[in-house]
């Protein structure tokens, strides 16, 4: 098994981390600390479940379900920065695309890995 951090998700959800640090520091000191550690803490979260997900094949699919519950998390987060207008309109169009494409991945990734653990659980019978 590859290290998760070769895995294209991965390292999406590692630059959306980073967009989102960076975004941080501009915050107003409001929104700054609670609101933006919370964001902040949801994604490093993300992080950690794909290179979970990626290390125990028996647990996959839990991993990836808990990822799918926490980046909704995530997405009502940035949702409500854009709603405030604490992110510019070219770092929300950035972060929709990366939301997009790791979602998409986490959800083909989560369906191949069930898809694959029935296939080894029916056994032809001789």
């Amino acid at each position: 098994m590859g290290k998760a951090e070769d895995r294209p998700v991965y390292q999406l959800m590692y630059r959306l981390l980073m967009l989102i640090l960076d975004a941080r520091d501009k915050f107003p000191k409001n929104y700054r600390y609670e609101f933006g550690t919370e964001l902040m803490m949801s994604a490093l979260r993300c992080c950690e479940l794909i290179r979970y997900a990626n290390s125990s094949l028996p647990r996959r699919v839990e991993y990836l379900n808990e990822f799918l519950v926490k980046f909704d998390t995530l997405k009502l987060l940035l949702r409500v920065c854009r709603d405030r207008k604490l992110i510019n309109i070219q770092t929300t169009a950035d972060i929709i695309e990366m939301i997009t494409s790791i979602e998409k991945q986490i959800i083909g990734w989560r369906n191949f890995t069930a898809s694959q653990e029935k296939t080894a659980s029916v056994k032809p019978e001789p």
